[in-house]
């Protein structure tokens, strides 16, 4: 194809050096690039090739073009193709028998390509030259027949493909279509298709650009590590990149630092890594490239400047103008200090433990997000002038860095010490330098000693490990190395097969087996060889990373550091905490089936009792006070309250069975401010230490009871606890696990970040605090950058498929939410969706529907018609409430059937009234909104059926939503002042009306003469 309308190109067979016998049998047009024969083949002539030749002959020709006429054909720096020739001595076939396919098309599949923004011209000859002189009297014609249209048509003198515009490899990387052959015999006609795809090849004739922001704020704080990456600016280039390029037309980015700070340039370089994409380049191939910021050297903890430095990426090879951009990061590089927080450690120590036995930690400011920064720790005696003997004491505890964190581990160094009966309290000084500078922290440690050592501990001499051990009734008796309180550990597997919770004795189960073979547990192989051991493993095992057992078959024991997984067929005597669970559970299923048949009865009783409609103008939307409150004391203790004794003794005597596999340490738990709170319970954020068996604090959120709840709630709480256990996806909330034991029950849930959606959305709107309702200041940390309050319509796109994704899942595993609504969907960082509040949840596996029979609060305006008239909940029941959601996620948080209390919103649903499109909806959400409010639930879409339906949308999506301009202005829509009694009612003029007078006066007032507004199914 030509570049430009000079371009002439001329064909040549060339050869390099001496050309063969057979060059002057053959011919190539120079204009066309046809290769003919120059004469007529005969025996003598293949004789005079090379005697004793086969009947059929393959020869080799090789072909070149120019722009230019030459003089000679020299095929040396041009550029050429090789062309392959087989002689077939036979007779042709009849025409009558020949395959219509071989006189039409080649044997092999035709893929033909061209480079984008050519020349119209032609591309491919589809007459077959060689076969079409063999029937003169068949007519044999093309015709493109494609699926669209295409830039592509056969010329019907020369029979060629010929392209008949410039294509643009952006807006379309191949084109599909068939070709139509059709050949006349003068008594038939015959017609025979080949699917063609061409291919359009890239060139670079796009710059690149920002599409976003130029500019990265990098902060340089506690990772000061050779390697660090800081940042992430990223450019977007409509043209592909290839990873080897083959010539230098392609398309290539060169960076250049700008910065005349010769530390700046030593310290930092930006790495540079692209990506092809097709989503946000329009379905066509696109490239996205990263820059980031790496430190070059690790830097110390005194270092404290700030600096911008520029990054210039400059286009090689596009030919265009303004083929270069900008990249600047604010780098910003804080000292850190070497520092405790603590005034002083407490630790207390059990005379019966034994060597090694690990105490606790300390650890200076933030050390535990360190990287790059070595500390080491130290243990100083405070009075150097004591005795000799009381010198001697502190001997019994040592330090050790840890290799994990940048903290120091204390442990049992000497148990001789334990037993002397005039060491009683030890007070160090910890002493912690950076390496680097040899900075220094100092803080004071007090060690006590508690317990008496047991007169058998006296005469044991050496420690065995615990890992020895095979049974538990022999460990949890053992006296073994490392134990902190004198005796080993056993941990129960509750899983079938190769299990990461394997069965094994251990001396402390908060760190042995954890996966990692820690400070402490490598000075001694036997503390722990399911960490540590380098050894062959034997038995059905999967082994860690460097050392130990990640995972063991039945039970892991060791001897040294030989360690075996067997299936462990001796049965335990006693009663373990499996079996307890087990009672345990029979004995609640007993209670709930008492209930059950209870209430089973009473409704045989009231059978014939008409029920009154739910949307009778005597329903309570709230739930009533409750007179049985349960309370805990300042320790944990339930107490009775003096007005509901006897309820009270009601709850005491409930026991929650244990979980192992959820149930977490009550003291590892610090619970922290509340996030929000309702009539009967509370969600608390809190720091959990080595949660999941991760080293550590992790923030989480934990949801309770007040003291004030009932036995209903906390049944409730117990059924969301239920539910939690089964469902894992990540537009879900995740539990990590719950303390159920010796307090009131806490369910520990993932943190998020920015609240629930709605607080989101209206926090969101770029107006004034009389519009923001009295949650206006909940939450509102994430709007510190100004340029988070603005959303675009793919945002709220984004998270109603989010929402739709989390809502197939519970749809598959055939769970009803019931109360899905934007206040019940957590927003967690990354602005990702999160589906909670189980509270009302309930397992459908046995039906597909729950007949709700109980009083209480019910979420009257997102709740689907068949659920306010019938009490039926199914999934197409909460299809109906995620349309009510789209609503407000439109509306940026409106309250939904502003201005209608509740009780007039039943009879208006069933006339087939549905809310108005909200401002800047597009029809085609609306549309989907109106499609999850139809009357027949089985004329709703499915959540799998909306996802799609989201993605495309997504697709679509380009255009900014300005939140100044599309809030409504309608104070009603955000104000949660107003109780849904005390809301007033308006007609469609928004002039006010009375409350008193008869609900269908208000109903033909409001929606008799305004059908234009309905929408009717």
């Amino acid at each position: 194809m030509r570049d430009t309308d000079s371009e002439t190109p001329h064909f040549y067979l060339c050869w390099t050096g001496r050309p063969p016998l057979y060059a002057s049998w053959f011919h190539m047009d120079e204009a066309t690039g046809v290769v003919s024969m120059n004469k007529t083949l005969e025996w003598s002539d293949f004789s005079s090739v090379d005697k004793g030749l086969a009947p059929w002959k393959k020869l080799s020709l090789k072909a070149m073009v120019t722009y230019e006429t030459v003089q000679r054909a020299i095929c040396h720096l041009r550029p050429t193709v090789w062309l392959h020739i087989t002689l077939n001595n036979s007779t042709a076939p009849p025409c009558d028998q020949i395959q219509r396919e071989k006189l039409c098309f080649p044997d092999k599949e035709v893929t033909p390509h061209i480079t984008e923004n050519r020349l119209p011209g032609p591309l491919y000859q589809l007459r077959r030259l060689t076969r079409s002189h063999l029937c003169p009297n068949y007519t044999i014609s093309y015709r493109v027949d494609p699926d669209d249209p295409v830039p592509f048509e056969v010329n019907d003198t020369t029979s060629e493909l010929v392209v008949t515009r410039p294509v643009d490899r952006e807006e379309r990387e191949v084109y599909h279509m068939q070709i139509e052959c059709t050949v006349e015999t003068g008594e038939t006609i015959h017609k025979v298709f080949l699917p063609m795809h061409v291919n359009i090849y890239d060139e670079n004739d796009n710059a690149p650009y920002v599409n976003g922001t130029d500019t990265e704020d990098v902060v340089v704080e506690f990772n000061r590590m050779e390697g660090a990456v800081f940042g992430n600016l990223s450019v977007y280039d409509r043209d592909t990149t290839p990873i080897y390029p083959k010539d230098l037309l392609q398309n290539k980015l060169t960076g250049t630092m700008i910065t005349n700070d010769t530390w700046v340039r030593e310290t930092f370089n930006v790495s540079h890594s692209f990506r092809e994409e097709k989503a946000i380049f329009g379905n066509v191939r696109g490239t996205v490239h990263e820059y980031k910021l790496i430190l070059n050297k690790s830097l110390s903890v005194m270092e404290n400047r700030s600096f911008q430095m520029d990054y210039l990426l400059i286009d090689r090879t596009f030919t265009g103008r303004d083929g270069s951009v900008m990249l600047h990061f604010n780098v910003t590089i804080l000292p850190v200090p070497i520092r405790f927080t603590n005034i002083s450690y407490v630790f207390s120590v059990s005379r019966k433990s034994t060597m090694f036995s690990k105490i606790g930690s300390v650890c200076v400011d933030n050390c535990l997000k360190f990287q790059g920064i070595d500390v080491e720790y130290q243990l100083e005696v405070v009075d150097r002038n004591m005795s000799v003997d009381l010198q001697s004491c502190y001997s019994a505890v040592a330090i050790a860095r840890s290799f994990r964190e940048v903290s120091g581990v204390l442990f049992v160094n000497d148990t001789e010490v334990l037993r002397r009966p005039e060491c009683q309290e030890l007070q160090y000084v910890v002493v912690a330098t950076e390496q680097q500078l040899q900075l220094q922290a100092r803080t004071q440690l007090v060690i006590f000693f508690e317990d008496k050592p047991d007169k058998a501990e006296l005469l044991e001499q050496r420690m065995l490990s615990c890992a020895e051990k095979r049974k538990r009734s022999e460990c949890e008796t053992f006296r073994g190395l490392a134990t902190p309180t004198g005796r080993c550990q056993w941990r129960q597997n509750t899983e079938k097969g190769i299990s990461q919770n394997y069965s094994t004795c251990s001396p402390d189960l908060r760190t042995c087996p954890d996966g990692f073979c820690d400070v402490v547990e490598r000075k001694d192989t036997t503390i722990c060889p399911q960490d540590c051991t380098k050894e062959a493993i034997t038995g059905g095992h999967e082994a860690g990373l460097m050392f130990g057992i990640k995972a063991g078959y039945g039970t892991c024991y060791c001897f040294s550091e030989k360690c075996f997984c067997e299936k462990d067929d001796i049965e335990e005597a006693m009663c373990d905490d499996v079996c307890k669970t087990i009672i345990a559970t029979a004995v609640l299923l007993s209670f709930i089936v008492s209930i059950l048949l209870s209430s089973f009865f009473i409704h045989r009783y009231h059978k014939n009792t008409p029920k009154p409609p739910i949307a009778s103008a005597e329903m309570t939307f709230r739930r009533p006070a409750q007179s049985y409150p349960i309370s805990y004391s300042a320790n944990n203790v339930r107490r009775a309250s003096l007005d509901s004794m006897e309820n009270q003794v009601a709850i005491d005597t409930f026991k929650i069975p244990e979980d192992p596999k959820w149930e977490f340490p009550r003291k590892n738990l610090v619970l922290g401010k509340t996030l929000g709170e309702g009539e009967f319970g509370k969600v608390v954020k809190a720091t959990a230490f080595r949660l999941k068996g991760k080293a550590g604090y992790t923030t989480v959120a934990v949801k309770m009871l007040k003291e004030n709840a009932s036995h209903s709630e906390l049944r409730d709480l117990l059924s969301e606890f239920t539910l939690l256990k089964q469902v894992n996806h990540p537009h879900v909330i995740k539990m990590y696990g719950a303390c159920s034991q010796d307090g009131p029950l806490y369910l520990i849930v993932e943190y998020a970040k920015y609240g629930s959606l709605r607080n989101f959305l209206r926090e969101s709107r770029k107006v004034g605090p009389s519009y923001m309702g009295s949650d206006a200041n909940r939450n509102s940390s994430y709007l510190e950058n100004p340029d988070e309050r603005a959303l675009t319509m793919g945002d709220l796109i984004s998270f109603a498929w989010q929402i739709s994704r989390g809502m197939q899942y519970l749809a598959e595993m055939k769970l009803v939410h019931r109360d899905l609504a934007a206040r019940n969907v957590l927003v967690a960082e990354g602005r990702k969706m999160k589906i909670s509040d189980f509270g009302l949840s309930r397992d459908v596996y046995e039906e597909d529907s729950y007949v709700k029979r109980s009083k209480g609060r019910i979420p009257v305006k997102w709740m689907a018609i068949e659920s306010l008239f019938d009490h039926i909940y199914t999934t197409q029941s909460d299809v109906w409430s995620f349309g009510v959601l789209l609503w407000e996620i439109m509306t940026l948080g409106g309250n939904p059937y502003p201005g209608i209390a509740p009780e007039r919103l039943f009879n208006l649903l069933k006339t087939g009234y549905r809310m108005e499109k909200p401002e800047n909806c597009t029809e085609e959400m609306y549309n989907l909104m109106l499609r999850c409010w139809k009357q027949e639930a089985d004329k709703r879409p499915t959540f799998s059926d909306i996802s799609k339906e989201l993605e495309k949308m997504m697709v679509k999506s380009r255009d900014y939503l300005d939140l100044a301009a599309s809030t409504p202005a309608d104070a009603l829509l955000y104000d949660d002042a107003l109780s849904e009694e005390d809301t007033p009612l308006v007609d469609c003029n928004n002039a006010p009306l009375p409350r008193n007078l008869p609900s269908t006066w208000i109903e033909n007032k409001l929606y008799g003469r305004i059908s234009h507004a309905f929408t009717r199914f």
